[in-house]
């Protein structure tokens, strides 16, 4: 497969097979090797590079997704001999020590300051979550962030050109035919159904992670991230929120749609990896990866959401417990799309949380989820749903304490019932005493948040 690129302002071009990473064409085909990796997972950011305007982790990006794009490499940002302002202050504030996870740092600081030149603490704190450095300390970095912000670098940087004359790759006699990059929705339809079973890839933060451990193959594959209808969010006419199946978690946690009536998801979104996953990791992926650490499908269980199938002789809906059918099994057929996600609107006045404990706050695998969903009605429990993920092969509704707890009056007598109920329902593999504790110490303060906020 032969690739175009622009690279720190230059065209460059690379014959290379479709699934081969971003980071070993960097490294390896145009020899900047200023990016480097580390876990090759995506989980601690030194591969970071800047991919059209977005921070992304390049051990994650297959080629056939990167052909087209703009890339912003550390060589791009500053040299050894001409640094950028941004590295003259990471070395004065003390913020390298070996080195190897600067280059991720700096650029991961550079994405953010072209997108938000005076950011406050926290929003330093949460752009750098996705990178890793444990020899340096966080604190000095941080602080060199906010010096360079400080000095208006964010106000200079002038944005990444893309000489690009198209962005499709173009495919060799062999490869022709066993992959393919549609740009309509209709288009990936027709070919799924003359070509079932193609490996399907979208954000690809799992997908890379499991073809290197041999979990999957993809030696045929469809490339569905670049088509503009499975990335609208909106409000229809049918009483549901449409989420397309290649909304990113970003775009989750920056529609205003979603911030207003889907606080919890938007929450959940912003809660799962780093910023450069974000900027990947699509709500259909985590469906349909099917893990029991998923924090997505949770939030969608607790909402009772609806998952739209697309093929090319229709769609189907169907309730997303019906669709996880077991830990990486789902009812997807070989010919289908996941096109959106359905959510229907909140009643007014209704209340929604997620919450997720981990071994840290920032980048961290859930040991412990759940998403609730409340209606009242003069004081009563109209509607309730709880969902608990990471504690089972897949997300589970504890439908069992739902039903105990509906019509009766919400006070404090339910409150404490209903932590009990759920920390008697679920049955974690492991850990199980400190998981159910938990649970039931969630679904309490679910209740008790709603009652310091007034009811």
């Amino acid at each position: 497969m032969h690739i175009e690129l622009t690279v720190n302002g230059e065209l460059r071009s690379a014959d290379v097979e479709p699934m081969t990473r971003l980071i070993d064409i960097i490294r390896n085909d145009l020899r900047l090797t200023g990016t480097k990796e580390g876990c090759g997972e995506g989980e601690c950011g030194a591969c970071s590079v800047i991919m059209d305007g977005r921070l992304v982790t390049s051990c994650l990006v297959p080629a056939i997704q990167a052909a087209g794009s703009s890339i912003t490499t550390i060589e791009g940002i500053g040299t050894p001999e001409r640094p950028s302002d941004l590295q003259v202050i990471f070395n004065e504030e003390g913020a390298i020590h070996c080195g190897f996870c600067t280059p991720g740092m700096i650029v991961a600081a550079h994405s953010l300051l072209e997108r938000n030149p005076e950011p406050n603490d926290d929003e330093i704190r949460r752009e750098l979550s996705g990178n890793i450095c444990r020899c340096t300390g966080y604190g000095s970095i941080c602080g060199a962030v906010a010096r360079a912000a400080s000095e208006g670098y964010g106000h200079r940087i002038e944005p990444a050109a893309n000489l690009c004359k198209s962005r499709s790759p173009v495919f060799t006699e062999g490869e022709a035919g066993r992959y393919f990059t549609p740009k309509t929705l209709d288009e990936a339809l027709r070919i799924l159904n003359d070509h079932p079973g193609l490996l399907i890839l979208s954000g690809c933060t799992d997908i890379l992670v499991d073809t290197r451990s041999g979990r999957t193959t993809a030696d045929r594959a469809i490339d569905i991230f670049g088509i503009p209808e499975l990335h609208r969010i909106y409000k229809g006419d049918d009483g549901y929120i449409h989420i397309g199946g290649s909304v990113t978690n970003d775009e989750l946690d920056n529609s205003p749609l979603i911030n207003e009536l889907l606080p919890a998801l938007a929450y959940c979104a912003r809660r799962c990896g780093g910023p450069a996953i974000q900027n990947r990791a699509t709500v259909g992926g985590n469906l349909c990866t099917a893990s029991g650490a998923g924090d997505l499908p949770v939030v969608l269980l607790a909402f009772d959401a609806l998952v739209l199938l697309a093929g090319a002789d229709g769609t189907t809906r169907m309730r997303t417990e019906d669709f996880v059918t077991g830990y990486r099994q789902t009812t997807l057929k070989p010919n289908q799309i996941v096109q959106e996600i359905l959510i229907p609107l909140p009643a007014p006045g209704s209340r929604q949380a997620f919450f997720k404990r981990g071994s840290r706050k920032a980048l961290t695998l859930s040991r412990v989820s759940l998403a609730s969903y409340l209606e009242l009605e003069q004081n009563r429990v109209r509607v309730l749903r709880f969902a608990a993920g990471s504690m089972s092969p897949i997300p589970r509704r504890l439908k069992r304490t739902e039903e105990a707890l509906m019509g009766k009056t919400f006070d404090a007598a339910l409150i404490e019932r209903a932590g009990d109920l759920a920390a008697e329902e679920i049955s974690p593999r492991k850990q199980t005493a400190y998981r159910k504790k938990i649970t039931g110490n969630l679904v309490r303060r679910f209740f008790e948040e709603i009652v310091s906020k007034g009811s």
